[in-house]
């Protein structure tokens, strides 16, 4: 299974668009946008909207709801715990996710860990793959999800 999700962080300009926010930073950053240094300390709430193909105006099947941690001062990677809240009449449940993304590999694989409704217990892997950077503003993430356990 292939989705996307569409990141649209706060800047202090797009409140009506904005899909997440930096929740805390460090010291003596603003607040509002990411910290330089590979934005090493910040933490990023989201709730993204979720679609089948790669358009943001797309149908939304769902959110992605979570956070992200930037972790590393000297390697732009950050860590991920969100879950895919799927409400369509294809799929109907959550996926969990959770693991390290190191930004600048083209592909990344993270630790599908769980889930409810039609993916209860599932497991499986999630390989991601940035399909679009816009600034600091946007991003959007392909999720190609491989299940290897659902009940």
């Amino acid at each position: 299974m292939v989705l996307y999700f569409h990141d649209v962080i706060f800047n202090g300009k797009n409140a009506k668009n904005a899909t997440s926010s930096i929740i805390a930073s460090p010291e003596g950053a603003n607040g509002t946008i990411l910290s330089g240094q590979d934005h090493f300390g910040d933490l990023v709430v989201f709730n993204d909207p979720i679609t089948i193909d790669n358009n943001l105006h797309s149908e939304r099947i769902g959110r992605a709801q979570g956070i992200y941690a930037y972790d590393n001062k000297d390697v732009f990677t950050a860590g991920l715990a969100f879950s895919f809240v799927l409400n369509s009449t294809d799929y109907m449940g959550t996926i969990n996710f959770a693991g390290a993304d190191p930004l600048m590999n083209k592909t990344r694989d993270i630790s599908v860990i769980g889930g409810t409704g039609d993916f209860f217990m599932t497991r499986g892997v999630a390989t991601l793959m940035t399909d679009a950077l816009e600034g600091e503003v946007y991003f959007r993430l392909r999720v190609d999800i491989k299940l290897y356990e659902c009940w």
